[in-house]
Order: structure tokens, then C-alpha cells, then sequence
């Protein structure tokens, strides 16, 4: 069948496919989402099977294509993209389907109802939404929430301490293709990181790995999560050096404790987030 915002290439034969989304873009602080779907394409080596289409799903005056020119002579020109990788994993596992994308800006219930669509004529048991949000939490908190279809990864949850979401509002394109999958009587869940508002500009290899740990479990299948591990624990050190010397983060993180010791919840955007209280590690290399 052919679809209008997916373009497909033939794949391989999967068995159980999972299809796992990660967004960049909104939902996407410190890079968790799409770092996540980018690290299980990594690692467990994916195979490049669609793309999502430019034209029917981005606004290029909100995300501009990229062009490269060099000495006046035009080289390349890269728009917004999405990428569908096919995934073969160990005998008696589950395979996936992973997306890596730039959130769609257009299109979103066709998008939706197309890639639960697609999910469903694979025999996909299952659909998986990344998302990770700026929330009144430390560095050192591994605090995923989530909100699904059904009672299916009641279980997993439990084990993994994943708190139930209870929100009322304006809504991200994940709870559009959770309906989307709702209507088809696909199991769906939408996984939401927590990320610390006082850090910018890394990537949280810490909670990318609990989260890792998590999507194992709920889709079967083996992850080694070491080159996270070792990446977050050399960037922990950066952290708390900087943290040391800046008063001002070590209150606002003083701030976040008693808050938790209360049982407090606060508007990420209140706290960690004024001018001189937030680490920007931009400048500084993913270890």
C-alpha cells in the first residue's frame, strides 16, 4: 500500500517487529529521544528501509533546510528528514522498526494514522513513542513517565517505578499516534525521560540508559548499554566539577531536594531556569 507520508523500501523478513519513534525537536531535551532511537540503530547495526517525506510533513520556514556552499558554488542542500531502519536481532527476540525523525510540523493525524497502519500490516505488537521533557529533577534522578493504550506494560512499569501520566492540555504528536494505534486496537505507549532544567546542550547518557533498560524489557530484546554508561559517568565528572563552582546551581539543586522531600511537584520552567542558573555544556564534547 502506498502511503503519503512514509516512503518504503523492501525490507527483510522480520519476526515481531516493534516499532520504537524517536522525535527531535520539542520533545526532545538533552537529546534523549532521538539519541535513544539513534543509539539502538548504532548498536544494533539497522538497515535503512523509508523515510518520511519532507514535503508532506515539515514547514521549511520553521525548519530550514540545510545547505552546504562552498567558495560560491552550491554543494548539497539537506531538508528536515526522517529515517525508518529495519532491525534483525537475536533468534527467539523480538525485531524493531525504529524511526529517527525531526518532529513533523505538518500532517499530523496522516502521519499518525499512516505509521499505525504501516505498524499493524507488519504485524507489529506494539508501538513505541520517545519523548523526554525539562522537569524539576536532578542529574542524578531516573524518572520516566508514561502513557499508554492499555494495561499491557502494567508489569513493566511497576518494576521499572514508571509513574502513570495524568495531564490535561495541549498535546504532542505521541498522543496522536497513540489514538492512532488506540483505534486499531494496537498496543501503544508513549515514554516520557525527565531531564533536569538546570542542563543544556548534552546529551543524558544517565537516563538514556534507564530508559534502554526499560524498552528491553518491554519489547524483548538484548541492548548492551556500556559505551552509555561510560559516556555518562566521563560527563558526571564535567558536571559536578562545574556544579562545585557555581553556588548558585548547588542552591537551585538544593532547592529541587527539599521540594522532593516534601513531595512537591514544581513547573520545570520555574526552577533552574533563570539567567546564571543553568550549566550550558555546549563548548564541551560528548565523551
Amino acid at each position: 500500500m502506498a502511503y503519503e507520508t512514509l516512503h518504503l523500501e523492501a525490507m527483510p523478513a522480520l519476526t515481531s517487529p516493534m516499532l520504537i519513534i524517536g522525535f527531535r525537536g520539542w520533545g526532545n531535551a538533552l537529546e534523549v529521544s532521538a539519541g535513544m532511537a539513534a543509539y539502538l540503530v548504532e548498536t544494533l547495526k539497522g538497515v535503512p528501509v523509508g523515510h518520511v517525506d519532507p514535503d508532506r510533513c515539515y514547514r521549511y520556514d520553521e525548519n530550514r533546510p540545510l545547505v552546504k556552499i562552498d567558495a560560491g558554488r552550491l554543494i548539497s542542500i539537506q531538508p528536515p528528514e526522517g529515517r525508518i531502519y529495519a532491525i534483525e536481532t537475536p533468534t527467539g527476540e523480538n525485531d524493531l522498526l525504529v524511526v529517527v525523525a525531526d518532529e513533523p510540523s505538518l500532517n499530523w493525524y496522516r502521519f499518525s494514522r499512516e505509521l499505525a497502519d504501516w505498524a499493524q500490516r507488519l504485524g507489529a505488537p506494539a508501538v513505541m513513542t520517545l519523548g523526554s521533557m525539562f522537569d524539576h529533577v536532578l542529574h542524578t534522578d531516573r524518572m520516566i513517565s508514561a502513557v499508554s493504550t492499555g494495561g499491557d506494560f502494567t508489569d513493566v512499569f511497576n518494576r521499572h517505578r514508571v509513574t502513570p501520566i495524568t495531564y490535561h492540555g495541549p498535546s504532542a504528536i505521541h498522543t496522536l499516534i497513540l489514538d492512532a494505534c488506540r483505534k486499531r486496537a494496537l498496543t501503544g505507549a508513549s515514554l516520557w525521560c525527565h531531564c533536569p532544567a538546570y542542563l543544556q546542550g548534552i546529551t543524558h547518557h544517565g537516563i538514556m540508559r534507564s530508559l534502554a533498560r526499560l524498552l528491553c524489557e518491554m519489547a524483548a530484546f538484548s541492548l548492551t548499554t556500556d559505551a552509555l554508561e561510560a559516556r555518562w559517568e566521563a560527563l558526571e565528572i564535567q558536571i559536578q566539577a562545574l556544579i562545585a563552582e557555581n553556588p548558585k546551581i548547588e542552591a537551585v539543586m538544593d532547592q529541587i531536594r527539599r521540594k522532593k522531600r516534601d513531595g512537591a511537584w514544581q513547573d520545570p520552567g520555574s526552577v533552574g531556569s533563570e539567567h546564571g542558573n543553568v550549566i550550558n555544556l555546549k563548548d564541551f564534547r560528548d565523551p
